[in-house]
């Protein structure tokens, strides 16, 4: 169950640290991108042994809250029902202190980050690095 050395990008889940490969470290200080910083930690594989060369990821880098208004309300048809979701992820421009990688304010787990990071994650083929375009997201409001 699952590669013995896991990928670029580890997102366990939506309140989880971001675990990132020393690829992706390196990616972000050649390019001298801002708004991030890593953190030590320890990684185990299935087998309990310690897989080296990866990190904590912190976004320093911070924009003011989603603001809603700004989202289309859609239904999806789920395997529950119909539940209504929404289209798109906006902040006011003014509130985003200009970091490559950022989160919003509030209670929210999205790492943003600008059109050259992705770029440069495309061209060192960072593996599970997904990218939307933020009027592309689609998501329930909890």
């Amino acid at each position: 169950m699952g590669a013995k050395v896991p990928v670029d990008m580890i997102r366990a889940t939506i309140v989880a640290p971001v675990i990132v490969s020393d690829l992706v470290v390196d990616v972000l200080k050649t390019r001298e991108f801002t708004g991030w910083e890593t953190y030590p930690i320890e990684l185990f594989g299935h087998d309990g042994i310690p897989i080296h060369g990866y990190q904590g990821l912190a976004v320093r880098g911070r924009c003011g809250p989603i603001d809603d208004s700004r989202s289309m309300k859609f239904d999806k048809i789920m395997p529950g029902g119909v539940f209504p979701w929404w289209r798109g992820l906006y902040f006011d421009p003014a509130t985003w202190d200009g970091s490559d990688l950022f989160m919003p304010a509030g209670n929210v787990g999205w790492i943003l980050v600008v059109e050259a990071v992705k770029r440069a994650f495309e061209k060192a083929k960072v593996k599970n690095g997904l990218f939307t375009r933020l009027d592309e997201v689609e998501r329930m409001k909890l």
